[in-house]
């Protein structure tokens, strides 16, 4: 039986053998050992650090009570130098995932996508050359798996990006004196994503670290959350920060960029990937459970087709207006008619009810349809399976671009946002759609008639 030799710390050439067991996920079996196999050397083990040929220690994920092995450089799992890892972090990486292609009511449709950058960029990634088949692997150790939860004392924030690309350095400096500081708090969370005081950055950028460090707000109350000081501070995000428990006039920190941010106990959640299915469906289910829904579901009640409407004066970034507004929404009233469902027509400017009231109606809905933008970000309170129809804006000029790129150079093959919610969809399991449209040249578009009742009619 296969083993890993566990040392109690690098300085001692005693060691424990812990014996390997395996666990089936998809095409895979992934060697582990159980945390209580570590705690039975070591009672404050929790996880397990590697060391590499250069000497330095690569933590191994953890997921529950398991900790995952990781095969480094020519190293065989089985002779690698492990240390307990009994220190101020928290680890893991997470499995691997796909993420299917959308569905296609028509070939203009599917060769929109096939010829659009996305699928350039990652049609690499698909198993056995098969796309259709087994959709996009993600696999990046970094980029994709790796989750961390730091915990510095007398940590120094300085602006850092915060995302999966926080450098270890940054994540353990520490200041010495007050003067390191322009202001010292006993704790602090950070959250500094880019416009994360925005409903749909809020959503997209700090959602999946709160998905795994929400407890901490709980565990430490008084601990002020860092966040970026933005143009505005929507009043939903500030309605689901409230519902966690963190009050903006005695918690919240708008953080400005001359701002030198020290704790007594800094806790640093940056490091974690944009996206995962496990953690946009972790926060999914906290949205929930913070608005009382996550035991309440009736099927019956999923009865809403919302059509999430794009107006000169909702609009954040004007343009992408339907032109043909009125026949596109008598054509959905008919399928709502034809198939017993409730069209709800779903304006955010003109909603003032409290957000647990939209994470209820979206909780309920079965079909969201809307252009791309911001407020589609709504699918984020949708159960999966709910299915989402994005229509997708592109110029002709630039058309392997979605119009929110078009800025971009199509040859440079650059990641892009204008795929954000499409991704979105995916990692909630949710069944997406997309009706590429083109615009003219105020960024308005006409959407095809023929072309929507067609794909209607395979829903």
């Amino acid at each position: 039986m296969p083993y890993i030799k566990v040392y109690s710390n690098d300085d001692t050439q005693e060691y424990t053998k812990i014996r390997i067991q395996y666990q089936f996920y998809f095409y895979y079996y992934l060697p582990f050992v159980p945390l209580e196999d570590l705690k039975d050397v070591d009672p404050n083990a929790i996880g397990l650090l590697l060391l590499n040929k250069q000497g330095e220690k690569v933590l191994q994920s953890r997921r529950d009570q398991k900790i995952y092995l990781h095969q480094y450089e020519d190293i065989r799992i089985e002779d690698g130098y492990y240390v307990l890892n009994c220190g101020p972090e928290i680890s893991e990486n997470m499995p691997p995932f796909y993420i299917p292609l959308p569905n296609f009511s028509d070939d203009e449709a599917k060769n929109w996508f096939y010829n659009s950058t996305y699928y350039k960029i990652n049609s690499n990634k698909c198993p056995k050359n098969s796309c259709e088949e087994n959709g996009v692997l993600f696999n990046d150790t970094k980029e994709h798996l790796s989750v961390k939860i730091a915990f510095v004392k007398n940590g120094l924030y300085l602006n850092d990006d915060c995302g999966y690309n926080y450098q270890d350095k940054s994540i353990r400096r520490t200041f010495e004196r007050q003067s390191d500081t322009t202001v010292i708090y006993d704790k602090a969370i950070i959250y500094t994503v880019p416009d994360g005081w925005s409903f749909q950055h809020f959503l997209d950028g700090i959602g999946p670290k709160l998905s795994h460090s929400r407890s901490y707000l709980d565990k430490y109350p008084d601990a002020k959350v860092i966040i970026i000081k933005g143009a505005r501070f929507d009043r939903s995000v500030k309605e689901i920060w409230s519902m966690l428990g963190v009050d903006e006039s005695s918690r919240i920190v708008h953080y400005s960029q001359n701002m030198k941010v020290g704790a007594r106990l800094l806790i640093n959640p940056c490091r974690t990937p944009g996206i995962h299915p496990r953690l946009w469906h972790d926060a999914r289910k906290m949205y929930w459970s913070i608005s009382n829904l996550s035991k309440t579901f009736d099927e019956s009640n999923r009865k809403n087709f919302i059509y999430i409407q794009r107006t000169s004066t909702n609009a954040m970034n004007g343009a992408r207006l339907i032109l043909n507004e009125q026949p596109f929404i008598d054509l959905l009233k008919e399928f709502c008619l034809r198939n017993s469902l409730n069209y709800i027509q779903y304006d955010h400017s003109k909603d003032s009810n409290h957000i647990k009231h939209r994470i209820e109606l979206f909780y309920n809905a079965k079909y969201i349809i809307g252009v791309h933008s911001g407020a589609l970000s709504n699918m984020n309170f949708a159960q999966s399976k709910t299915t989402i129809i994005e229509i997708m804006p592109f110029r002709s000029s630039t058309s392997s671009l979605p119009m929110t790129c078009s800025m971009f150079n199509p040859t440079d093959l650059k990641a892009c946002a204008g795929y954000i919610l499409y991704t979105q969809s995916q990692l909630l399991n949710q069944t997406y759609w997309i009706l590429p449209t083109v615009v003219n040249d105020q960024g308005n578009m006409n959407v095809d008639l023929n072309r929507l009742k067609k794909l209607l009619q395979k829903l």
